[in-house]
């Protein structure tokens, strides 16, 4: 999922991510197991869409988590939906054998943003102001995920260069990479791993000779990302982006990379040198 969010200030204490952390993508999300606060079992995603730290709100609420008081936030705007928004006191957050302390997350209510709720949603979000801190690998035929803080075993052994490398732009905190579609039209797309689905929007859909008709699943041929990494038969949803594009001021894209895409490759994101690492499996 993707969010227009407020600007939250937070103090965050990190310590290294090193262990490669199991994931089950039932839903096509990768969701990590998080303690919160000593004794709060929740699921979260990891969402390169996303600004910051997000709660479901009925999940904090029925945990007794602490709701800050503090003037009406704007809205959470998303692709299917919005939601009210309120600021939620988290002391810690660990999340496999690590942890965070003294973190403010915002609380929405996720069952107003996410259209498809057939298989649930994560209980929370872990965004671009917390995965910007590290080198974030998700491998998914593996179903692993590993943060490092510090570089990468792969990047330093110069001898068996076992990747390709892939620059992207941002647009705020969300990751812009150049797509083509089958082998003859190249838009800038986000990459986002909190989307089940490839989408496009109706526009890029009609240029593919695709069905504009919204969330009717399709197909394109090939389909791959800056021409590093490719996959076939990759299926695709058309959305309307307009809503959600109008809410980012200057913005140019034309759809989503998500997971029907993404959970055939292992891709490190390196969110300072602004690359993506496609790993040979």
């Amino acid at each position: 999922m993707i969010w227009k969010i407020t600007i939250i200030i937070a103090f965050c204490v990190f310590t290294a991510f090193s262990e490669e952390i199991p994931f089950d993508p039932v839903r096509g999300l990768v969701e990590v197991p998080v303690t919160i606060d000593g004794h709060v079992k929740g699921t979260f995603g990891i969402d390169t869409g996303a600004d910051r730290l997000y709660i479901d709100s009925i999940f904090a609420r029925k945990n007794k988590l602490t709701f800050v008081r503090s003037t009406p936030q704007r809205p959470v705007v998303g692709i299917d939906g919005s939601s009210g928004a309120s600021f939620v006191d988290v002391r810690s957050l660990r999340i496999g054998k690590e942890t965070l302390y003294n973190l403010q997350a915002t609380a929405i209510s996720m069952d107003r943003i996410i259209k498809d709720k057939h298989l649930g949603y994560p209980n929370g979000l872990l965004g671009h102001d917390i995965l910007r801190r590290f080198y974030v690998t998700v491998n998914y035929p593996a179903r692993t995920l590993k943060l490092e803080m510090g570089q990468p075993d792969f990047m330093k052994n110069k001898k068996e260069k076992a990747y390709r490398t892939i620059r992207f732009s941002t647009l705020r905190h969300l990751i812009l990479v150049d797509v083509t579609l089958d082998d003859s039209v190249t838009v800038p797309m986000i990459l986002d791993y909190c989307a089940s689905y490839t989408s496009l929007s109706k526009p890029l859909a009609r240029r593919l000779g695709l069905d504009p008709i919204k969330d009717k699943r399709q197909t394109v041929a090939t389909m791959s990302v800056s021409g590093k990494v490719k996959s076939s038969n990759v299926p695709v949803v058309v959305a309307d982006l307009s809503h959600f594009k109008n809410s980012l001021k200057g913005a140019n894209f034309e759809g989503i990379v998500g997971a029907s895409f993404l959970y055939q490759h292992k891709l490190t994101i390196d969110y300072k040198g602004k690359r993506i690492y496609v790993h040979e499996l």
